[in-house]
């Protein structure tokens, strides 16, 4: 399955930030969330829970909110969806904010809905990682990303990164836009008569390689998800030549574990 696409749909950054200018300062709300970020990850709600306040409906009635009808702009974007909307905010990381690794599991598209972003305000230092490749989005694009994947993202400018983002609920329209079972570009498929030993073997000459570069080691250090982190060595190694399995990422792992355990035992 896909994790990004960036949808056929441009937008005026002009005009988004026009629309931004007119709201207040007053009334971003900090994520609920605080346990998973560092510094400021806050929200406007645009159209949100019918009743009460919050980022996000949690299956409640949702409503337009009265900002809403001082943004021609944002509402341009929300009418180009031919599908139900939920949750529709911005949302809003400061710098020098850090939104750690994690998986929205609800925003799987089998289980109904998907988020869209269209970057209102952003800048060169907005790091934002979906299974551990970047994905660099202009202001005015419109993008696809399955937020139910490992992602997370690294604020490192001087100026907001400011996001449009829309839950969207799946429907025939959507599922027309978004090829979302297309097969996955970027996953590496072992061979199956793949032998063990030999595998081990690469494993291990592949560790070697990754502990004298820099550069590769940089690639896996930021990985807090074991599946991710077994499916990106699985396909570095493949990319250098090493081929092996999860099965001997796995068991090198336990290893690893077992070592340490040691070793505060000791």
């Amino acid at each position: 399955m896909i994790d990004r696409l960036r949808l056929p749909f441009a937008f005026d950054p002009v005009a988004l930030q026009a629309d931004l200018a007119v709201l207040s300062a007053e009334g971003w709300l900090p994520h609920f969330n605080r346990g998973s970020y560092d510094g400021d990850w806050s929200g406007l709600v645009l159209r949100g829970p019918a009743w009460g306040d919050g980022l996000y409906p949690n299956g409640a009635d949702v409503e337009d909110k009265p900002l809403l009808a001082i943004c021609p702009a944002f509402r341009a974007v929300m009418a180009a969806f031919r599908c139900p909307l939920q949750a529709v905010r911005l949302l809003r990381l400061g710098p020098g904010a850090v939104i750690r690794e994690h998986r929205d599991y609800d925003l799987d598209h089998r289980h109904g809905d998907v988020r869209i972003h269209v970057p209102v305000r952003t800048n060169p230092y907005v790091a934002f990682h979906v299974r551990n490749r970047r994905v660099d989005m202009a202001e005015g694009e419109t993008w696809y990303l399955d937020l139910s994947q490992p992602h997370r993202v690294v604020n490192a400018g001087a100026t907001d990164r400011i996001h449009l983002v829309i839950d969207a609920t799946v429907n025939d329209w959507l599922r027309d836009l978004i090829p979302f079972d297309a097969p996955d570009p970027f996953r590496h498929t072992p061979p199956a008569d793949l032998n063990p030993d030999a595998a081990t073997a690469a494993l291990e000459r592949f560790r070697l390689l990754v502990d004298a570069r820099p550069d590769l080691h940089a690639v896996l250090r930021d990985i807090a998800d074991r599946d991710l982190f077994a499916e990106e060595t699985i396909r570095l190694g493949a990319e250098h030549g090493f081929l092996f399995t999860g099965r001997e990422v796995a068991e090198a792992s336990a290893r690893e574990r077992r070592r340490w355990n040691d070793r505060w035992m000791a």
